[in-house]
């Protein structure tokens, strides 16, 4: 079975998305609130509070402190690799990238820490205690207890998942505050693992690659991917049910606020849901039908979602 893998070289990919249609929903608006030069890019948001960070090539680390109203490039990032995913939680602030590059925030310099992996990192989660998953190509998967300090590698025996000899690319991790990681990624796998156990539990397969995943309050969680693929869960991810989203667009990002109003970022195309997924629109502005955008999130009491992606653009999404 073929992979499909990010690439960042010179701050592209090499997914391709198709214009979407059937637009029946109330429409949303995305306006520009920063952009970089060409050869930047982010690919991941993460927000606590007011508090986020935005990660991105080349080495490329954005943070706000008031909810996304302004930005600061941050200094002597110690690294040149492509940032892939971040996550930031209470004191918690951890980085991942190519050649299984992790960057941990300790007061206000950000150091390397050994993973035991060259494998490239795609995604990161952390909790309040700090607990945290990191995972990527070839069905790599770290945890850690200690904020990101030190790593284990936890990946499931893919061959109870899998093809024999497949080991798939994993594009999106999620811890909660109990500790249960949740992981999506190729053939729609949507795994998950309980706090103090080592077994894997199978929640999801299919033929599209997951590449991102969010779990909200409420229990409502969504997943995205190839083909237009929108899953949505109403039990906190145990179960999924296919939406559709009016697509068949590469979507590469979701947020869900907690009225359930869901953005999902692609190539070319940003789909906006003011239902629970009932009903969709394609989102208007900021160059969306011309640009990848990919990461998303929504600092808390913000009324719009902010989305990361070429060019080292953020766009603020009104709903």
């Amino acid at each position: 079975m073929k992979h499909i893998l990010k690439s960042v070289a010179g701050g592209a990919t090499l997914l391709l998305g198709l214009v979407a249609i059937g637009d029946v929903s109330a429409a949303a608006t995305a306006t520009p609130v920063l952009t970089g030069t060409v050869h930047d890019a982010l690919f991941s948001v993460s927000f606590d509070g007011s508090h986020g960070l935005a990660a991105g090539a080349p080495g490329y680390v954005l943070e706000t402190t008031d909810g996304a109203k302004t930005w600061t490039p941050l200094k002597n990032i110690p690294t040149r690799l492509a940032l892939l995913g971040v996550a930031v939680k209470g004191d918690h602030a951890i980085a991942v990238g190519q050649q299984g590059l992790v960057l941990k925030r300790s007061g206000t310099e950000w150091k390397k820490i050994e993973t035991g992996t060259q494998e490239r990192l795609l995604s990161v989660s952390v909790n309040s205690s700090g607990a945290a998953v990191a995972v990527g190509a070839f069905g790599t998967v770290l945890a850690s207890t200690d904020g990101g300090d030190s790593w284990t590698a936890i990946k499931p025996v893919w061959e109870q998942f899998a093809e024999p000899g497949t080991e798939p690319h994993v594009y999106a991790s999620h811890i909660d505050e109990a500790g249960t990681i949740t992981i999506a990624g190729e053939f729609a796998l949507i795994l998950r693992k309980a706090a103090g156990s080592d077994d894997w539990k199978l929640l999801n397969k299919g033929e599209a690659s997951l590449f991102a995943v969010h779990l909200g309050s409420g229990g409502i969680g969504y997943a995205v991917g190839q083909n237009g693929t929108v899953l949505r869960s109403g039990d906190a991810g145990a179960t999924w049910s296919a939406v559709d989203a009016g697509t068949q667009a590469i979507l590469l990002g979701v947020s869900a606020s907690s009225d359930d109003k869901v953005t999902v970022t692609g190539m070319r195309e940003m789909r906006y849901s003011p239902d629970g997924g009932k009903s969709w629109s394609s989102v208007s502005g900021g160059g969306v039908n011309t640009l990848w955008y990919q990461g998303i999130g929504q600092p808390e009491g913000s009324t719009a979602a902010l989305a990361v992606g070429q060019a080292g653009r953020i766009l603020k999404i009104d709903n």
